[in-house]
């Protein structure tokens, strides 16, 4: 655990997985099958706690922000369990489940393999569903002792689907590989920490620099990145999915000045993602939840809010192009409005069917893929640059032709 503490400095997003992934179900292996163990790992909870999380992190953790962490990713934790409060659990779990197979060693009876079988399951069962509701009342508990901002902040995490990302294993092949700061940023972004590294003022408009002011800020162009960083993913996927007639910005109503009409282009459209050779119309809305305007009503309130914005401007327009208008919209970490949970529903169905695959493992890599593009996206938001580059090379403006004759 010291030698990936040491990994974390560098390649946190690796030594998390390398724990969580890996070491964790080594020692949880060996609390299964060791009675009264849980002193036996207390190093190891010291390392965990007092290395392995801050160094992971990035950030100097309180004892209640560690006691969530610890929880599972469903929790708006990392899944990386205190491994002295789960060696009784572990061990009591595997007893109760093997209470047949031991009977018939002992006394040499034929082992009966269905009602062993569903003794494990039903036994399994039982002590995962005591475990997760208490982990589920401790985890509210928690989330209560902290500060208002931080609180908020978790409960919309702990309410909403936006972990998937931390349960797949990252390759540089797979998109899903982040880099340290892009790594610490979504933590960041998860806890409501201060990420380090940020200027104290911001080199677009001057104001103070903070987590907030940054997904906010339209200088420099990189909120309308982190739009088009979206939009271009979609039209990946739906590409992977094998429909057709996919178009970026899809020109829906033509401007007019003498009528007054205002020209709308879309996301992106797709040709029979919801009935078969009908065009469907998509376009995307990313928003900060905490802003100053946001931060104090409820996150399905804002996510009608402008559902119902994207609605009333381009659903006429589309229905007179007899096409379909789905807006798609989500917050900053990554929680996506209903109709944009049905939409990943519907790509994941026609992408299970494409690839010949189950639909779960389709749409958890759906899912994640949404989830990464949004992370780098804010991280981008974070570390970039919004400020004009100036080449050192001269500009002509003589406006001399480039083609000169030869003269003999």
């Amino acid at each position: 655990m010291k030698i990936l503490s040491e990994v974390a400095k560098k390649q946190p997003h690796a030594a998390y997985i390398a724990v969580s992934k890996a070491m964790q179900n080594e020692w949880n292996y060996l609390q299964r099958i060791f009675p009264d163990s849980a002193e036996l790992f207390s190093p190891l909870r010291q390392t965990l706690f007092n290395d392995f999380f801050p160094t992971l992190t990035g950030a100097t953790l309180s004892d209640t922000e560690i006691n969530i962490i610890e929880k599972p990713t469903r929790m708006a934790g990392l899944g990386i369990r205190d491994p002295v409060a789960s060696a009784q659990i572990s061990f009591e779990t595997s007893r109760k489940a093997t209470t047949k197979l031991c009977e018939s060693i002992l006394t040499g009876n034929a082992v009966d393999i269905d009602s062993y079988e569903n003794d494990l399951k039903l036994v399994t069962r039982e002590m995962k569903k005591n475990k997760n509701e208490a982990d589920l009342l401790r985890t509210q508990q928690l989330i209560n002792m902290l500060p208002e901002e931080k609180s908020v902040k978790l409960r919309r995490i702990f309410d909403n689907k936006c972990s998937t990302w931390l349960s797949i294993i990252p390759t540089n092949d797979n998109f899903f590989a982040l880099s340290p700061d892009e790594f610490r940023d979504a933590i960041a972004l998860r806890y409501h920490f201060t990420p380090k590294g940020l200027p104290s003022m911001c080199d677009g408009c001057s104001e103070s620099f903070d987590l907030c002011h940054t997904l906010n800020c339209k200088k420099g162009g990189l909120v309308t990145a982190r739009h088009n960083e979206f939009r271009d993913l979609n039209c990946d996927l739906c590409s992977m999915a094998g429909l057709s007639q996919i178009i970026s910005e899809p020109i829906l109503q033509e401007s007019n000045e003498n009528e007054d009409l205002e020209g709308l282009r879309a996301d992106w459209s797709v040709r029979g993602f919801w009935d078969s050779q009908r065009t469907a119309l998509f376009d995307v809305c990313i928003f900060n939840a905490d802003a100053s305007s946001l931060k104090n009503q409820p996150l399905q309130s804002v996510f009608n809010a402008k559902k119902n914005l994207k609605k009333s401007k381009y659903c006429k327009a589309a229905a007179a192009r007899r096409a379909s208008f789905t807006p798609v919209i989500a917050s900053c970490e990554a929680i996506l409005d209903n109709e944009a949970e049905i939409y990943v529903k519907r790509l994941a169905t026609i992408m299970s069917k494409k690839w010949k695959t189950s639909y779960s493992r389709v749409l958890s890599y759906v899912r994640a893929r949404f989830q990464i593009c949004i992370i780098r996206s804010v991280s981008l938001c974070l570390r970039g640059s919004r400020t004009k580059w100036r080449g050192a090379g001269f500009v002509d403006h003589a406006a001399i032709p480039m083609n000169i004759l030869e003269i003999d």
